[in-house]
Formats: C-alpha cells, structure tokens, sequence
C-alpha cells in the first residue's frame, strides 16, 4: 500500500513537487494540501486532483493522519511546521533553505533524534541525474583523480527592479545567493567530491533593489591536491541558451583530473576528453521531463523508499547541517575579506 503523505504551501515551487508525487503511485498518495490561501489551495488541490484542502496545518494533520508531511513554504516558517509533524509522529520532507539559521536547523533536527519519526532536507540538486552521472563516471575512473573542478551559474532573473518574478521575495532577503541558490552546488560537492577543509569567499551586489549579494565566488580547498570554484550570480545572461527554465542545469560545470577532463553544459550533455586523446560525446539518457534532471522525482522517490526500507537518507538533518556549515563559512570569509 503506497505512503500517505500530505503537503503544506502551495506556492511556486509546491508545483513542481506536487508533479512529482503523482508520478510515484506506486510509492505515494498524497491525499491533503494546506496554505493558509484557502483559494490559493483549492486551485492547487483541483489542478494535482488531491482529495482534502485545509487552512490550518494542526488540522490537516489530526485529520488525516498521514506517514508524512511534505513541507514546502518559507524557512522561517519551517520549525512550527516541524515540530507539529514530529509531536503526531509523523515522518518529515522538509524544503530548503532548511532554516534561517543554523540554531534554528538544530532545534528542528532535535524533534526528530529519536529516529521515528524521521526528518530529511530536501536537498533535490544533488539528485539531478547528470550529477548521479557524474558520480559514476568519477567513481570509474573516467578521469582518474580529480584536481580542480569549477561550476559556472548564471541566472539571469535578477537584473531589474523586480527581479525573481517567480519568487519575488527573495530581493528582501538579507542574505540571497549562496543562502538560497549556491548552497545546492556546495551541497552537491560534497556529494561528488567529499568535505572540503577550507572555504574562501567574496561576494556582492550588483542589482541595487535587492538586500542580499546576488554575486559570489567561492573557492573550496581539500586535504589533497583538489581545489574548486564555484562562480555565480544571478544578473547575466547563461553562457549558452537553453529551452526552458526548469528543464536546464542552471549552469556548467568543468573537472580537471589527472587522466582527462570532463565538461557538463547547461543541457545535461557531456564531453569527456582523455589527456593525449580526443575531445567526444559522453551518452546517456538525459531525463526530458520533470524539474532540471528530473531531481524532485528523484529525491522524493529515495526519501519514499528510505522510508519503507528503513535505510539512510542521503541529506538526513544532522549530514545537512554540514552544508549549512559550509554556508555559515562562505559568509564568515566575505566578511572578513579572507582570500
């Protein structure tokens, strides 16, 4: 019998969850959505065809009793909405940025340190399938060992007056790029790559109507030879078009290793050049449906079977806490002007 689940927030990006969770029957039923827009969540509920709709969280909860609550609405918002699962038992996806701060994360990961329930981040970069490509090729030795890698995401929404027009609230927040955007590559490195040992930053802002940098670059450093870079912002243009907003990788990503090197467009296509060799297509089947690689799919399916299994989820509370550090690292270097 499949999970049931049920799902709070119905903005923006509850729309790209929602499209996943019904393309996991087998796994899922999600069969209640709550906003506190009554109209808001029965617009949604009758586009998705969910069954209930409710206002009110604690409601929904005593209600229908689900295995899970899917939490996808603002971080401030996400230790209440926490703590009312964790007081009914009830297993926990928690959307990202997971809190404002990190004293904030541990308060939600110490709801849930009894392991039932249980609490996974819903870190879903690291499950774009290009990036589990990427961890087999690095894992075979494609291109032997990896010594420098360098993302490149640009954005390009965050130009005018009113910038992010899809979540438009993010020109208020006081800390922007890598709180909110960066953070998925600095999550997705240390899935690909392992724990860095030293984080240098420097940011800016470029578009005077926001509070936040919308500019950073960051250069990690491991205990070997490997050093990487990740080079954002979100006021220029991608450096190749692309087809649609969600489909795309949000950037391009470059790694050097010692047998060859390995560059992943903004599509999902690949190149592998051997050292000494050929420059050539890497194929596989990239995903054509679904948000960029098909990644909430992907995440909410491992959080489903982790759950029926019991196994370990990839970015449970306290191994998110460590991208969260590194966050809190990024923000310390700027300020200090450490290079």
């Amino acid at each position: 019998m499949p999970l049931k689940g049920t799902l709070a927030g119905c903005g923006y990006f509850a729309n790209f969850q929602m499209e996943a969770w019904n393309r996991l029957p087998d796994l899922v039923t999600i069969t209640a959505v709550c906003d506190v827009d009554k109209r808001k969540a029965e617009e949604f509920s009758a586009k998705y065809g969910v069954p209930a709709v409710y206002q009110d969280l604690s409601e929904m909860l005593d209600r229908e009793k689900p295995d899970f609550l899917d939490i996808v609405t603002r971080p401030e918002q996400h230790l209440g909405m926490a703590a009312e699962a964790a007081s009914r038992g009830i297993h926990t996806l928690c959307q990202k940025p997971f809190a404002p701060t990190i004293g904030k994360a541990e308060q939600i990961i110490s709801l849930f340190n009894n392991s039932r329930p249980r609490l996974m981040v819903n870190e879903n970069f690291r499950f774009q399938a290009w990036y589990r490509e990427i961890k087999k090729l690095l894992d075979s030795g494609a291109i032997g060992e990896p010594f420098s890698f360098r993302w490149i995401h640009r954005a390009n929404d965050g130009w005018t007056e009113r910038p992010y027009a899809n979540q438009p609230y993010f020109k208020d927040y006081p800390r922007l790029l890598i709180y909110e955007t960066l953070v998925h590559w600095l999550d997705t490195s240390r899935m690909l790559f392992g724990e860095p040992s030293r984080v240098s930053c420097e940011i800016s802002s470029v578009n005077p109507h926001i509070r936040g940098e919308d500019l950073a670059i960051v250069l990690l450093r491991y205990p070997g030879r490997l050093r990487g870079v990740i080079d954002g912002n979100r006021v220029s243009p991608n450096e190749e078009p692309y087809e649609s907003l969600t489909r795309d990788a949000m950037g391009s990503l470059r790694i050097d290793g010692v047998n060859g090197t390995l560059w992943m467009h903004s599509s999902g296509r690949m190149e592998i050049e051997p050292r000494g060799g050929a420059r050539s297509e890497h194929s596989w089947n990239i995903p054509s449906v679904g948000y960029r690689g098909d990644c909430c799919r992907a995440t909410q399916e491992h959080f489903a079977r982790c759950l029926l299994s019991g196994e370990h989820f990839e970015s449970n509370g306290s191994d998110y806490l460590k991208t969260m550090r590194l966050v809190e690292q990024c923000y310390q270097s700027a300020s200090e002007g450490l290079s």
